[in-house]
């Protein structure tokens, strides 16, 4: 606006006093506050105002219709208006500066109060977090220079930017559990690979040494050891929701009475455990061991925020959504859901953890009295059962989390069933010719020296391309393909799709450190394939082989 007298009905007009503007929707009353002069230029910030106001009144500032403090340029704050305090949450206390009153820009408030003074920039917000809330109040603050009986201060425009702040912090959050839960699956395949070779070859050692032998136990704590560590990696697998999962009907009802007993011993003598169970309960559709696994977490964290004993309730119960159920950063579709509520009575969980509570390696705990995986583990089973896991806490007073499952409405439960595949165990000798393909040297070496153990003839080859060169051979004859699911090159399933077309009757064993479906429904149309995940014992790979060859 290069003219004045296009804007202002009346000229000349007074700072902090009413005036009268022309705007694109009519004439408007305004408050008319002087930023900043010098020779040739003035800076007006104009305020909208309500009420009836004659020209060349002062409002009141109290009563002004926007959020606003006057500070002075060292930043204490000298008045703040009726709608400012309501976003404040009260009074501000006399004498009290800004940087007392809020935190959180990153550098020191009194730098950015010289700048607004200097005027050195435009007006820019900043957004800022209130000191002493029970809850997380976000401000976002304009600072504007302005002359105050000849003398420079500061005015401070207030908007409610909560809302805004925790659609940001949900995002974040929401972008980093899908980048750690990418980078857990990562880690968890290498670890596979690893821990296959290392069990493995253990395995191959304790066929040469028998009890008496003065190195068998120390073979026994490598294997036992390397068992454990398979655990934790699983456990980041559930995380980052890329394990096998063996689903089955299952009546929650059932699977706790299955259950109650170790719980009972779980939680110890000075904690109660009580169940409480919807009469008309639905079926839900989950792997049986994952699901134990999410309810003994639970249980043991409600037992963990008890030091001093308490009461755990378990309660079971049918809720039909009618509408979305829209709730932290989720959206639960509508439909019929069993849930599961646990709730104590502990210490409960502080507001600003409640946000990192599903984050692997996160703890509240001392050192060496957790890994920070078991609520991160419960969090990767429920989603990918496809349901939701929410979390409800008062400090002092106790936590309640909650599963939400899907159910189940088949017709058939038994025909829905996926039992996991037997165990046996001894394993027999065999005959035929295994192809094993595998990028993994050291996973190639045990496996291809545990089947010929077992009397199989082994081809090996690094790679899907050395495989289907070997193949080009018409009079070699091969009954089974034992190969790894991720490789570089072609993956297991597009090689062995091209390797079929020719040898239609060859069996095929899938093996990854990742889970059934990480590579999507690309092994449904394989026909007579099964799929063994890593890390898998010497048994367990022969055995593995020679049911598909029987």
């Amino acid at each position: 606006m290069k003219s004045l007298d296009r804007l202002f009905l009346q000229l000349p007009f007074r700072p902090n006093e009413i005036t009268h503007v022309s705007t694109a929707a009519g004439v408007v009353p305004v408050l008319v506050v002087e930023l900043s002069a010098s020779p040739g230029r003035q800076e007006l910030f104009l305020i909208p105002v309500s009420g009836e106001f004659g020209q060349g009144q002062s409002p009141d500032f109290a009563t002004l219709p926007v959020a606003l403090m006057r500070l002075s340029a060292s930043g204490q704050i000298q008045e703040v208006n009726r709608m400012a305090q309501e976003l404040l949450g009260g009074p501000v206390a006399a004498d009290t500066t800004l940087d007392q009153l809020m935190l959180g820009l990153g550098r020191p408030i009194p730098d950015w109060l010289k700048e607004a003074v200097d005027a050195k920039t435009a007006p820019r917000s900043e957004f800022l977090r209130l000191v002493s809330r029970d809850r997380e109040v976000f401000v976002q603050v304009t600072l504007c220079p302005v002359l105050q009986g000849g003398q420079i201060g500061l005015v401070a425009v207030l908007n409610d930017a909560t809302e805004l702040k925790t659609l940001e912090a949900q995002f974040v959050q929401s972008q980093k559990m899908q980048a750690v839960g990418q980078l857990a699956g990562g880690v968890a395949h290498d670890f596979n690979n690893l821990l296959t070779a290392i069990s493995g070859h253990c395995d191959l050692l304790l066929l040469r040494h028998d009890q008496g032998d003065p190195e068998y136990g120390d073979l026994v704590q490598i294997h036992q050891n390397a068992n454990r560590a398979a655990a934790l990696v699983g456990q980041l697998l559930a995380f980052s929701r890329k394990q096998t999962l063996r689903p089955e009907i299952l009546d929650l009802r059932d699977t706790l009475s299955d259950l109650i007993h170790l719980l009972n011993r779980l939680v110890g003598e000075k904690v109660t455990l009580t169940l409480s169970h919807d009469p008309v309960l639905k079926a839900v559709r989950a792997d049986k061991r994952q699901l134990e696994q999410v309810l003994m977490n639970l249980v043991v964290n409600a037992r963990d925020a008890m030091p001093k004993g308490g009461e755990i309730r378990i309660e079971t119960e049918v809720v039909s959504l009618q509408e979305p159920l829209e709730r932290d950063r989720a959206t639960i579709p509508v439909g019929e859901y069993v849930t599961v509520r646990v709730r104590d009575e502990g210490v409960g969980i502080e507001p600003d953890r409640l946000q990192k509570i599903f984050e692997p390696f996160y703890t509240t705990k001392r050192t060496g009295e957790g890994t920070g995986l078991g609520l991160s583990t419960v969090y990767g089973i429920v989603k990918q059962t496809g349901g939701f896991i929410f979390v409800d806490s008062v400090p002092g007073k106790g936590s309640e989390f909650t599963v939400y499952l899907p159910a189940f409405h088949g017709r058939d439960a038994e025909s829905a069933q996926m039992p996991a595949a037997e165990e046996v165990p001894t394993s027999k000798h065999g005959e035929g010719v295994v192809l094993l393909v595998e990028d993994e040297a050291p996973v190639r070496a045990f496996a291809s020296r545990a089947l010929r153990l077992r009397g199989y003839t082994v081809l090996e080859a690094d790679s899907a391309e050395d495989a289907l060169r070997l193949l080009e051979d018409p009079d070699l004859t091969v009954d089974v393909f034992v190969t790894d699911v991720v490789m570089p090159g072609l993956d297991g399933p597009t090689w062995v799709r091209q390797a079929l077309t020719a040898r239609p009757q060859v069996r095929v064993v899938f093996v990854s450190g990742y889970s059934e479906g990480a590579f999507g429904e690309a092994d449904a149309d394989i026909p007579n394939s099964v799929f063994l995940p890593k890390p898998f014992s010497l048994n367990q790979l022969t055995e593995t082989v020679h049911r598909q060859l029987h």
